[in-house]
């Protein structure tokens, strides 16, 4: 068995048998979007995601301002490819696909504060409160819907 089959064994994987669903109450060209993304995306000015060791796994967030030049923007993930995330952060961080959108009218708008996770947290119990964090955020902007990227 390979190293990946043995880890994918023993991976805690959440099983959800109900799956909650929000059914949109408006139009999506009049609904305000904020992007989550699990790439370990943060602001020059942030500190950086704690990546070192599985046993100290950062489940915090970084809250990413709307204007922060996407070129600017950093990773602190070690579990993914980074070879078409450096060719185009959009692949992680979609930050201009969803400004395009809102100049073509077919959403909104995109929130004024973003986030983003690290991916790696093979521990989820642990992301509860970060979750409940960035709801409380995302209600305060009047956000209607979160893009999560998974990565």
């Amino acid at each position: 068995m390979s190293k990946l089959e043995q880890f994918i064994a023993r991976f805690p994987w959440v099983r959800s048998n109900a799956i909650p669903f929000a059914k949109l109450t408006k139009d999506l060209a009049d609904c305000k979007i904020a992007l989550v993304s699990t790439g370990g995306v943060y602001a020059p000015s942030d500190e950086p995601f704690n990546i070192i060791g599985s046993a100290d796994v950062d489940e915090s967030h970084r809250e990413i301002s709307y204007d922060v030049p996407l070129q600017d923007l950093k990773i602190a993930h070690e579990h993914f490819n980074k070879a078409f995330s450096a060719q185009d952060m959009n692949v992680i961080y979609p930050i201009e696909r969803l400004q395009t959108l809102v100049e073509e009218f077919y959403i909104g708008g995109v929130a004024e504060i973003n986030y983003s996770i690290s991916g790696y947290i093979p521990n989820p119990d642990k992301l509860f409160q970060t979750g409940k964090t960035i709801a409380t955020s995302m209600l305060a902007q009047g956000v209607d819907i979160a893009l999560i990227v998974p990565v």
